[in-house]
C-alpha cells in the first residue's frame, strides 16, 4: 500500500460531497420555483373559475348539465290584458296544461307503469294501448305530449290522484307544461277594434297588432338534472308577463252601438244580402280625442276568427272581384305588371297554377276574403262623404274671411260650371237662403254660390286645399290601430282643383275620406276648434297593475277660432231643429248635426252611401257621433235617415248612460219611429234625383 493514498481519497471524498451539496440546494431552489409556480397557477385557476362562476355561471353549468342528464324548458309569460275604460275585460290569456310524459322514469320501476297509465285513462281518456306502444320504442324519450291545452280542472283530478299517499305513490313520468291561450269573454264584442292573435302570441289587426310589443312579455327559463327520483333540481329564470292596454272604449257603449247596427241589419236584410254592405258607427269625446265605441257590421268571433262567415258579406261579383286582387298580388312575384296586364284568363291561371297548387290557391282566396271581413271599415276604408263636408266649407269661408255668415244665395236649383249642369238636391230650387239655411236645406246651390265668394279661381285654390289640410283630410290622424287608410291620393292639390271640381268639393264629392278623418275634424269644429289626435288607449299599466305610460289627449292643431266654432254649433244645431238632421234628433236634448248623402262611383250604378254625423249637447257638445250606412239593402238608398235613425237609437241609450241629462221639453219628435226610419215621411231635401259621370260631371248631388 503506497502511503498518501488514503488522503487522496479523503479530498475527493470531500469535493463529491460538496458537489451534491451544491446539487441539492439548486435542486431545492428549483423545487421551490416550480412549486412556487404550481401554486400560482392554482390560485390564477381558482380565482379564474370564481369570475366565470360569477359572471357565465350559468352559461357553462348548461353546458355540464347538457352533457348530462339535462331537461329544460320554456316558461311562458303571459300576454297581457286589453280592458276597457272602466277595467272590463275584452282580451285576456288563460293558463292552459300540455300533458307530458317523461319516458325515463315512468320506465325506471316496473311498478310505475300500471298505475300511471291507469290514472292517464281515468283523468284523460287516453289510449293506453298506444301509450304503452309508444314507450315500449321510446324507453329513453324525455318529453312526449299526450295531450294539449287543457284547463287547470282537469289537471287537478289527476294531481290528486298523484298527491294520494296510498295511490300516487307509483304514479311517475307525468308532468304538465304551462302555457296560456287568449280568450275574449265576449266573443264578437269591439272584434274589428281589439284583433286576435296567432300562435306565438303575434297580434292580427286592431289593439293586439297596434300594441303587440306591450302586450308581449319575455319568456322564462327552467333547466337542471333530473335525478333519480324524478325529481328536478332546477335553476330557473323567470318569465317577464306583458302589459295591460287600458282603452278609452266603454263596453257598454260599444255594445249598445253594435246592438242597434245588429237591429237595422236584421231589419234590412233579405235572404240574399245583408241590411247594408257596410256599416261604421263611431263615438268620440270631441274635447279629449278619446274614441269611447267603434262598431261594425261585419263581425266575427274573436275565438275563432279563422272561421268567419265570408259568405253573407259579400256578392258573387265582390268575391271574385276580391279573389282577382288576391291573385294578382301573387302573380307580380313572378311577373311584371305589362306581364299581368296582357294574360288572357287562361293564360292567368295557368300562371298561378306553375307556382301554386289548388290547395294553397284555395288558402290564398280564403285569407283575402278574411281579410275584408276583419279590416276595420272605420279606419280603413274611404268614401266620398257627402254633405256631411258642407260646415268644413263654410268653416273655411268664415274663418278666411271671406265670408261674414250675412250673405244670402238664391237656389234655383242647379248651377252650370263651365258648361257642366250641377244640380241641387232639390231640383225645383229652395228659394232664397242664409248659410243656416243652406246647412239645413242642404243647399248644393248655395254650396257652390259660397265656393265664388271665397274668391277667384286661384286664390280659391290656395284656400280650399289649406284648409283641407287643417282639417286634416288627405292626412292620417295617426289613430293608435293599424291599417289606417292613406287618403292624400284622393284629395286634389292646389294645381289639380279644376272649377268644376271646386264645386264638387265645397259639398263632399269627388274626394275621399275615412270615418275617422272625418269625426276627428268635426270634433274640432264644435270644441272651439282644437283638432285632438284620435286614440282607443288611455293607459298602459304593468303586470301588478302600476303604470307604465299615459297616453294624455293630444292638442294637434287649431283648426278654427272659437268665434268660428261657436257659429258652426248654432248653424248645426239648425239642421237638427229644422232641417234635413230631424230624425236623428233624441226627444228632450238638445242636438247639432249634419247629414250627407254620396252617390258612389260609378255614378251611373246609383249606389249610395248616407250618414250622419253630430254631438250633444249642442252647445257645449260632450260627446260626437258619426253613422255611416253603404249601399243600404234597399232600392231607394239615397236617405239618410237610414244613418239618422241608428244614431238616434244609439244615443237614446247612450246619453243616460254617460250622465247626460236633457237639456230641452220634450215634444214627441220621432215617437214610434224604428231603427230604419219607418214612419218617417220622406222630405224633398233627401232626396237624390241625379247622376254624376266619373269624369266632368255634368249632374253632381250630394246630400
Amino acid at each position: 500500500m503506497r502511503p498518501g493514498r488514503p488522503k487522496k481519497s479523503r479530498k475527493r471524498a470531500g469535493k463529491n460531497r460538496n458537489i451534491t451539496y451544491k446539487f441539492l440546494t439548486r435542486m431545492k431552489a428549483k423545487m421551490l420555483i416550480v412549486f412556487l409556480i404550481i401554486i400560482g397557477m392554482l390560485i390564477a385557476l381558482v380565482g379564474r373559475l370564481a369570475y366565470i362562476e360569477l359572471k357565465s355561471g350559468d352559461k357553462y353549468g348548461k353546458i355540464v348539465l347538457n352533457q348530462q342528464e339535462y331537461s329544460s324548458k320554456t316558461i311562458p309569460f303571459r300576454r297581457g290584458d286589453i280592458v276597457d275604460r272602466k277595467g272590463t275585460v275584452l282580451a285576456t290569456s288563460t293558463d292552459v296544461y300540455n300533458v307530458i310524459l317523461d319516458c325515463s322514469v315512468l320506465t325506471s320501476k316496473e311498478d310505475y307503469m300500471e298505475p300511471t297509465l291507469s290514472a292517464l285513462a281515468q283523468c284523460f281518456e287516453l289510449n293506453t294501448d298506444d301509450i304503452r306502444t309508444y314507450v315500449k320504442a321510446n324507453p329513453k324519450k324525455r318529453y312526449y305530449v299526450l295531450a294539449k291545452k287543457l284547463p287547470y280542472e282537469e289537471i287537478a283530478e289527476f294531481e290528486s290522484l298523484q298527491n294520494d299517499k296510498k295511490t300516487g305513490k307509483n304514479i311517475k313520468g307525468v308532468w304538465f307544461e304551462k302555457e296560456y291561450i287568449r280568450n275574449y269573454p265576449y266573443d264578437t264584442l269591439a272584434c274589428s277594434l281589439l284583433g286576435f292573435t296567432t300562435s306565438g302570441n303575434e297580434g292580427i289587426g286592431g289593439l293586439e297588432d297596434y300594441y303587440n310589443d306591450e302586450l308581449n312579455g319575455i319568456d322564462g327559463k327552467e333547466y337542471g338534472y333530473v335525478n333519480s327520483d324524478s325529481n328536478y333540481e332546477i335553476k330557473a329564470k323567470d318569465a317577464t308577463d306583458g302589459n295591460t292596454i287600458v282603452s278609452t272604449i266603454d263596453a257598454n257603449l260599444q255594445s249598445i252601438a253594435e246592438s242597434k247596427i245588429a237591429e237595422f241589419n236584421d231589419a234590412m236584410k233579405d235572404s240574399e244580402h245583408e241590411g247594408a254592405k257596410n256599416i261604421g258607427v263611431i263615438m268620440m269625446d270631441p274635447n279629449t280625442g278619446e274614441v269611447l265605441a267603434m262598431a261594425t257590421n261585419r263581425t266575427f268571433s274573436l275565438q275563432d276568427p279563422w272561421n268567419a262567415d265570408t259568405d253573407k258579406y259579400f256578392t258573387e261579383e265582390e268575391r271574385a272581384k276580391t279573389i282577382k286582387q288576391a291573385e294578382r298580388v301573387e302573380l307580380k312575384k313572378y311577373y311584371s305588371t305589362d306581364e299581368i296586364d296582357a294574360m288572357a284568363d287562361e293564360q292567368w291561371s295557368a300562371a298561378l297554377s306553375e307556382h301554386y297548387s289548388d290547395e294553397q290557391l284555395e288558402q290564398i282566396h280564403h285569407l283575402a276574403l278574411l281579410n275584408q271581413v276583419w279590416n276595420n271599415f272605420c279606419v280603413s276604408s274611404t268614401y266620398e262623404p257627402g254633405s256631411t263636408a258642407k260646415p268644413f266649407t263654410v268653416a273655411a269661408g268664415l274663418e278666411s274671411g271671406t265670408l261674414t255668415g250675412n250673405e244670402t244665395f238664391y237656389c234655383d236649383g242647379a248651377e252650370t260650371i263651365a258648361g257642366h249642369h250641377i244640380s241641387c238636391i232639390k231640383k225645383a230650387g229652395h228659394g232664397m237662403e242664409t248659410i243656416q239655411q243652406a246647412l239645413e236645406n242642404s243647399c248644393n246651390d248655395a254650396l257652390m254660390q259660397m265656393s265664388y265668394l271665397i274668391g277667384p279661381a286661384n286664390f280659391f285654390r290656395s284656400n280650399f286645399s289649406r284648409y283641407q289640410q287643417i282639417f286634416n283630410f288627405g292626412l292620417k290622424t295617426n289613430i293608435d290601430l293599424p291599417g289606417e287608410a292613406r287618403t292624400d291620393s284622393l284629395i286634389y292639390t292646389e294645381d289639380q282643383l279644376s272649377t268644376i271640381n271646386l264645386a264638387t268639393n265645397s259639398f263632399g264629392q269627388s274626394y275621399n275620406v275615412t270615418m275617422i278623418q272625418m269625426i276627428t275634424g268635426y270634433c274640432s269644429l264644435i270644441n272651439g276648434g282644437k283638432y285632438y289626435q284620435p286614440h282607443v288607449v288611455d293607459k298602459i299599466q304593468d303586470a301588478n297593475g302600476n303604470s307604465v305610460q299615459t297616453i294624455d289627449p293630444t292638442l294637434v292643431k287649431e283648426t278654427v277660432s272659437e268665434e268660428t266654432s261657436a257659429t258652426i254649433r248654432q248653424y248645426l244645431k239648425g239642421v237638427v231643429d229644422n232641417g234635413s238632421g230631424k230624425k236623428a234628433k233624441v226627444d228632450g236634448y238638445s242636438m247639432g248635426g249634419k247629414t250627407g248623402t254620396a252617390q258612389k262611383l260609378p255614378r251611373s250604378a246609383r249606389k249610395y252611401l248616407v250618414s250622419f254625423i253630430g254631438s250633444v249637447p249642442a252647445e257645449n257638445p260632450q260627446v260626437a257621433i258619426y253613422v255611416v250606412v253603404d249601399e243600404a239593402n234597399s232600392e231607394d238608398q239615397a236617405h239618410s235617415y237610414y244613418a239618422q235613425s241608428i244614431a238616434r237609437e244609439i244615443l237614446k241609450e247612450a246619453l243616460p248612460y254617460l250622465g247626460i241629462y236633457p237639456d230641452e221639453e220634450k215634444t214627441g219628435i220621432n215617437e214610434g219611429v224604428g231603427i230604419t226610419g219607418e214612419g218617417t215621411p220622406v222630405e224633398q231635401t233627401e232626396a237624390m234625383d241625379s247622376e254624376v259621370p266619373t269624369e266632368a260631371p255634368t249632374d253632381t248631388t250630394g246630400q
